[in-house]
């Protein structure tokens, strides 16, 4: 059996937990889309029906909350796009240790927008236009996603500094 450094174990949970968000915010959305589609279509034959004023809103919201959650996916498992023309040029070390260097500039990156997300998040005050919460829960999923990724690069880093310190195996993408 393989030991699972920390790290690794922690983003391996975060993956999982986002990944099984994303199935009930998606199947949510499915949901709520098809209420509003029966409610447009019954409220020409039933007359207490009306059309749902905040399925579209509401929808919107979950999509947005996907995206950045599927995004920490995304960057856990190696699916953002790469231009790997010029790095297999490279012998397997130095393509180790551009990979490593990758993940810091996203680590970086990620701490900025987890900071800069957190203190707009902060700032707004204003509701939703037809929901009866504040517009900051619909964005604190910038911070959160960005936190996320930036524990997956901090992970990813680290495992690609120990391979190429250690000469083991391949680095982790």
């Amino acid at each position: 059996m393989k030991k699972t450094s920390p790290l690794r174990a922690v983003s391996e949970g975060l993956d999982r937990v986002c990944g099984a968000l994303i199935v009930i915010l998606l199947g949510g959305m499915v949901l709520v889309t098809a209420a509003q589609i029966l409610a447009r279509v019954l409220c020409d034959y039933v007359s207490w029906i009306r059309p749902l004023s905040w399925s579209e809103e509401l929808t919107r919201y979950m999509l947005i909350w996907a995206t950045f959650l599927g995004a920490t996916c995304v960057y856990y498992h190696g699916g953002n796009i790469a231009i790997t023309a010029v790095q297999s040029l490279f012998p397997q070390k130095a393509q180790d240790l551009v990979r490593t260097l990758v993940h810091l500039i996203c680590l970086v990156l990620f701490i900025v927008l987890t900071v800069y997300g957190i203190r707009y998040t902060q700032k707004l005050g204003k509701n939703a236009a037809s929901l009866p919460i504040k517009m900051r829960w619909v964005f604190v999923c910038v911070p959160i996603s960005t936190c996320i990724m930036g524990w997956h690069a901090l992970t990813l880093m680290l495992e690609n500094a120990k391979a190429l310190l250690t000469g083991k195996k391949e680095a982790a993408d």
